[in-house]
């Protein structure tokens, strides 16, 4: 949700860490999970190579992570590490986890779902949708239109101020409104003007909240419901702004002082979660495949939006993954011209924990890692080279 705004805050709550950590014990049944349908991993010819894998660079600074694979040969997905450490609960490939930005991509679906149904339109004001005072306090919201947002190139700034940052710390409970969070971006100057380049902010997709609950007369969680989650039997899905953490998501840990000793983080990522389109949604890895598959597959939308949405622009460089070929974006979704191949996706990471999914629509093959730790340049490093190894291994 704001990776570029991580080491600051981790900064911030090293002061506050022994105040707030917390150590509770749950017995193993909260973590209880199981496949609807059942999985056979271990009959995939390359079911050893990937838990390997896993295992040997999950040991490299990682606490948990699960790993999915959709190659030529079918599904393969596993886990290793813990999913509660103070529980010493080990992670199972069904758990849930925390996918952050991930969740724009199904803000975007959502939208997409609407622009289907022709209630709304890439080409529509957002002042159009939003309430005068929001169009009068942001810079940029009078002229950008809902395609800019999905691209991020409407240039209103993110809401992840420093001022953000430090309210939500001294912030007692997650009561959190939109309205109120949009607030922290009032009068502030644009980024850029609306179209000009590319600049990744937050409040792009609070403001596709409020769009998408103003067009549907519906709370943004029922929207997901009712138009991603329900549609794709998504079961494990899980966003709700009252309650936004489900009961058996993993926990997520920090290494906030960068020297590999983790502590629990739901201090820092518990009051941030479940605000708007931005991130929040809990999921699985098998649920979060089945997502970009039965969607670029067209199960989701039309061939018409998802032909808007993968309308293709290069990113400023300061913007470029070159491990993994993040050198491109689309409206809504990210594109990835890896050395194996071109995918689409998007990474995701908040305090605790770190996400990337990639499918390759040529190969109809999914790469999907859920990671519940982050903090540290071993973990980051350990992360990448998992990936590009378990990718190589994919297309062999």
């Amino acid at each position: 949700m704001k990776d570029n705004k991580f080491n600051l805050f981790l900064g911030l709550c090293a002061l506050l860490f022994v105040a707030c950590a917390s150590n509770d014990v749950v017995p193993p049944s909260f973590y209880a999970c199981s496949f609807s349908n059942p999985l056979n991993s271990a009959s995939h010819p390359k079911a050893e190579i990937y838990q390997g894998l896993l295992e040997d660079y999950r040991k490299k600074g990682l606490v948990g992570a699960t790993l999915l694979v959709r190659d030529k040969d079918g599904l393969w997905i596993g886990a290793d590490g813990k999913a509660d450490i103070e529980s010493d609960i080990d992670l199972q490939a069904c758990n849930s986890f925390l996918i952050a930005s991930i969740s724009k991509v199904f803000t975007s679906a959502a939208v997409y779902r609407y622009i289907d149904k022709d209630i709304l339109s890439l080409e529509d004001p957002i002042s159009q949708w939003l309430d005068p005072i929001f169009v009068e306090e942001v810079k940029n919201a009078d002229q950008a239109q809902i395609k800019h947002l999905l691209a991020h190139t409407s240039g209103i700034a993110d809401y992840y101020t420093n001022a953000f940052e430090l309210d939500r710390i001294n912030k007692v409970n997650n009561d959190w409104s939109k309205e109120e969070v949009l607030g922290y971006v009032f009068g502030k100057k644009a980024t850029n003007s609306v179209g000009q380049t590319y600049a990744y902010s937050n409040t792009n997709f609070l403001l596709l909240a409020m769009i998408l609950e103003r067009a549907s007369g519906l709370s943004f969680e029922e929207v997901y419901r009712q138009e991603v989650f329900a549609p794709l039997g998504l079961t494990t899905a899980y966003y709700n702004e009252r309650n936004p953490l489900p009961v058996g998501v993993v926990k997520g840990y920090v290494d906030i002082y960068g020297n590999g000793q983790f502590v629990e983080s739901a201090f820092l990522y518990g009051d941030e979660i479940g605000i708007g389109g931005d991130g929040g949604i809990a999921i699985n890895a098998f649920d979060l495949a089945t997502f970009f598959e039965e969607m670029m597959k067209g199960n989701l939308i039309s061939q018409s939006s998802l032909d808007r949405m993968t309308e293709w622009f290069d990113l400023p460089e300061d913007w470029h993954w070159d491990e993994f070929g993040q050198t491109e974006s689309g409206f809504g979704i990210e594109k990835f011209n890896t050395p194996f191949g071109e995918a689409v996706g998007h990474s995701g990471g908040v305090d605790g924990f770190s996400s990337l999914a990639l499918y390759f629509p040529e190969e109809d093959m999914t790469y999907i890692l859920l990671v519940n730790s982050n903090g540290n340049a071993e973990g980051s490093e350990a992360e990448e080279a998992l990936g590009l190894e378990v990718l190589e291994e994919m297309f062999r």
